[in-house]
């Protein structure tokens, strides 16, 4: 979907915290009841895991740049 690899995602809290707004996104669907976009934010916080703590590869340049 997009460079995972870039070196914005390099520090380990910037990944752990667009998984869990995913979370909470699912944590919001579910208590309202709302089984289409339960789906939908399941499916991006499986590929959120996936992707940023699973996958995960630092930049290939060595780069590791605080923006």
């Amino acid at each position: 979907m997009f460079d995972t690899s870039h070196p914005w995602f390099a520090p380990l809290y910037r990944r752990v915290l667009i998984v869990a707004v995913c979370f909470l996104w699912l944590i919001v669907e579910s208590i309202a009841d709302q089984p289409f976009w339960q789906i939908i934010s399941f499916a991006v916080l499986a590929y959120a895991i996936w992707a940023f703590l699973y996958k995960y590869e630092p930049p290939s340049d060595g780069s590791n740049h605080q923006d």
